[in-house]
């Protein structure tokens, strides 16, 4: 890949950071320093991200991981796809503002990394969405993962459900939610939504999928192991929608409206996965789904709320990092490597946010757009000299 190319990516990466973030904006909450750990784990990810993708992509080519990737309960989708230029390339961002905003401060190896990474990313995206998209955003803001083959078998397993049945489900699947986000020191890496798959009469399905839960096997984190276990490891809730707006962004979000779709749904399943095989879920495990959630929800709560800053702030970087585990997996290398934060990020950046929230690279994302036309955009471009 040469600069050219490199440029074109990076210019691509930024829109979508900069759509994102001003959206989102900068997130905190009473329990996690979420925006501060968020900003470590960029400088974390900067550092550990290429040996990862370059050991994946000597098992296997981003096309073929794109292309297996589109299935129910998928550990790649739309948000882990993202999680590679958003960590890195921000994390990047911030080590260049930090050197005067000068993109020639990174070294030639570096750079090569960073392209190699880019190349990857465009390759892996361009295979998993449809018509060779590289994104949620550049596909209208719909996030298509299945092919037409698994949307018909699905609609097999669907179930109509009444009003009252349609509650319930909704309520289980927002408890398991809650769960989902706090293990995850408060972010929802382990929630995806995708479609809309359109149907007829005005009708659509979505999907939305929650994994990693602790069934009472291997914690997904060194701190997910609760007294209570879930039933299954993950569930996806798949709803058939009539007469509704949707919309998806790059962190696998449904918008929806109305936002109470509940009188909308015209039948739902409940899928899980175990390997390669997707089976349905009846309905009567809704309160076994209830009771685990309840219960780690609360002492997980009750550990978090022993441990101090430090505590929270590398548990935070570290389980968004963790997030590239997701493609070790795919290829069973996970063991092979560390997956602690790196040394100069505890060294060099922990220290800092111990004491601040705010990352001055910030500011960066925030600029006008007359500014970020004049300057460039967020994501440094390469120097062409």
């Amino acid at each position: 890949m040469n600069v050219k190319e490199a440029n074109e990516l990076i210019s691509q990466a930024s829109e979508l950071v900069d759509y994102q973030v001003s959206r989102r904006g900068l997130l905190e909450s009473q329990l996690f320093p979420v925006t501060a750990y968020i900003c470590l784990s960029f400088y974390n990810a900067y550092d550990m991200l290429y040996p990862i993708l370059k050991k994946v992509s000597d098992k296997i080519s981003p096309e073929e991981l794109g292309k297996q990737s589109r299935k129910i309960l998928s550990e790649i989708h739309a948000l882990s796809i993202f999680y590679i230029p958003l960590y890195y390339m921000v994390g990047r961002m911030g080590e260049i503002q930090r050197n005067n905003e000068d993109a020639k401060f990174e070294s030639q190896e570096k750079r090569e990394q960073t392209k190699f990474i880019l190349e990857f990313w465009s390759r892996l995206a361009t295979s998993y969405f449809p018509d060779n998209k590289i994104s949620v955003y550049d596909s209208n803001k719909r996030n298509i993962a299945l092919d037409q083959k698994d949307v018909d078998w699905v609609l097999d397993h669907l179930q109509d459900v009444k009003t009252e049945n349609a509650l319930k489900i909704k309520r289980t699947m927002a408890n398991l939610e809650v769960t989902s986000f706090l293990d995850e020191c408060e972010a929802r890496a382990k929630i995806c939504d995708h479609g809309p798959y359109i149907l007829d009469n005005n009708e659509i399905l979505v999907f939305r999928e929650i994994s990693h839960l602790f069934d009472g096997k291997k914690p997904h984190f060194p701190w997910s192991k609760t007294e209570v276990s879930s039933p299954y490891n993950n569930i996806a809730f798949v709803y058939r929608l009539k007469n509704v707006d949707v919309s998806f962004d790059e962190f696998a979000t449904l918008e929806i409206a109305p936002s109470d779709f509940t009188e909308h749904i015209t039948g739902v399943a409940l899928l899980t996965r175990t390997g390669d095989t997707i089976k349905p879920v009846d309905f009567d495990i809704l309160d076994t789904f209830n009771d685990y959630s309840v219960k780690a929800n609360k002492e997980l709560f009750l550990k978090f709320s022993k441990w101090d800053r430090r505590q929270r702030l590398i548990a935070g970087a570290y389980a968004y990092c963790y997030g590239y585990a997701r493609y070790t997996n795919s290829v069973g290398i996970t063991d092979q490597f560390n997956w602690e934060l790196t040394e100069r990020t505890l060294n060099k950046y922990l220290p800092e946010f111990m004491e601040s929230d705010f990352d001055p690279g910030i500011p960066r994302l925030f600029r006008s757009k007359a500014k970020k036309k004049k300057e460039g955009p967020s994501l440094f471009l390469f120097p062409e000299d």
